[in-house]
């Protein structure tokens, strides 16, 4: 299961985390931050409204894409 979809609730009761895979998490968020970062910093970003309607439909009949990003 990638990072990106896992339950961490589920997860953590199930198979707490070692910690080889405790250093794999962080390495994998300080390259998200990183590149969000980059990208805030290059004026690109994703509207929060619409992050917050994509999220309520996510495992729906009706999900869509992930909102465009967009530059300020």
């Amino acid at each position: 299961m990638s990072m990106d979809r896992m339950n961490l609730e589920t997860d953590a009761i199930l198979s707490p985390e070692t910690e080889a895979g405790q250093r794999a998490r962080v390495a994998w968020e300080a390259i998200g931050i990183a590149k969000a970062r980059s990208q805030l910093g290059a004026g690109l970003y994703v509207d929060a409204t619409e992050i917050a309607a994509w999220i309520d439909i996510i495992g729906t009949d009706h999900e869509l894409p992930p909102p465009p990003t967009r530059r300020r």
